[in-house]
């Protein structure tokens, strides 16, 4: 391999570590080992992406590294596709994720979609995984133009996340002059999850209708014109996972506040300090019950 697309790849899962890192070292106040992964609510996420950052260095070094790619060698193309074919499921598993952990919180409090946590989100998470597999088998056998459909599938993942996330913003800020607009992190969320919606289908059109365009053009020496080279710099944000990682590290962020919150609130005692708060108040309506009855009496008695 030479030596600019070794750059090229370890650059990558530089960035990747870095993500993963930021959402695994930092610890909650129910953490007790810091060598552990971590988190009550974003557990399962916690563990996922560690999941998901072994797949792709395991991909990067033994398909991309290790072994040269460049020899045609058929199981390391069946490797590297199976392997690139997992991570990209896998990143839209770890969103979907979020969709289902906050519909799991929001389940003690109100009737979510589906009635049981998560089962809104197959129908997705089944389309997506057969997107990803019809995607990276048509793209090896047929032709490279469609690796498109991944950019495809990874798009539909969104649809769920912003409608749960709309449902959990409604419950948690209802009333005021924004009800339901949502905290500043879940507002960020939704913003991450909207650009990567756009950026996933301007690289689909992108991948399908130019692919390699750019690649042959600069060797013919032709001049490219800036719409070209703004889809170009799109769609090889998405292949390199840039837009991926991003919205990863949104979601990561965002589960690691929410589950925060959620460790304060339980050890809240709101629910004393309310039936402590209640006793005097009921004891001043009695006395003052009381009272009256008194005042009632003594007036009496001066007429009679």
């Amino acid at each position: 391999m030479k030596a600019g697309s070794e750059i090229h790849f370890l650059a990558g899962q530089a960035f990747i570590l870095g993500v993963a890192c930021t959402a695994i070292v930092p610890r909650l106040p129910s953490d007790d080992n810091r060598f552990s992964i971590g988190g009550r609510l974003s557990s399962p996420f916690r563990r996922a992406l560690v999941v998901l950052v072994a797949i792709g260095i395991l991909r990067v070094s033994v398909c991309h590294l290790i072994f040269p790619f460049d020899n045609d060698s058929a199981i390391l193309h069946v490797l590297d596709g199976t392997l690139g074919a997992t991570q990209v499921f896998g990143q839209s598993f770890l969103c979907l994720t979020t969709a289902y952990l906050l519909q799991v919180k929001l389940s003690n409090y109100i009737n979510i979609e589906g009635g049981v946590p998560g089962r809104s989100l197959v129908p997705t998470l089944v389309v997506v995984f057969l997107v990803t597999v019809l995607s990276s088998f048509l793209s090896k056998s047929i032709h490279g133009k469609w690796a498109c459909l991944i950019n495809f599938g990874e798009a539909l993942s969104c649809r769920p996340i912003v409608s749960t996330l709309k449902v959990y913003s409604s419950f948690t800020t209802r009333g005021g002059d924004h009800g339901g607009r949502g905290s500043v992190l879940v507002q960020t969320l939704l913003t991450i999850e909207y650009w990567f919606l756009t950026t996933s289908v301007i690289a689909f059109f992108a991948e399908y209708f130019f692919g390699n365009y750019v690649e042959e053009q600069q060797d013919s020496g032709s001049e490219l014109t800036w719409h070209i080279l703004l889809l170009e710099g799109i769609r090889q944000n998405q292949d390199n996972g840039v837009d991926d990682w991003a919205r990863l590290l949104v979601h990561a962020i965002f589960l690691n506040s929410v589950d925060e919150v959620e460790h304060f609130t339980s050890i809240n005692p709101s629910t004393e300090s309310s039936t402590t708060n209640a006793d005097p108040e009921e004891g001043n309506t009695t006395t003052e019950q009381v009272d009256d009855n008194k005042s009632t009496q003594l007036t009496t008695l001066q007429k009679r």
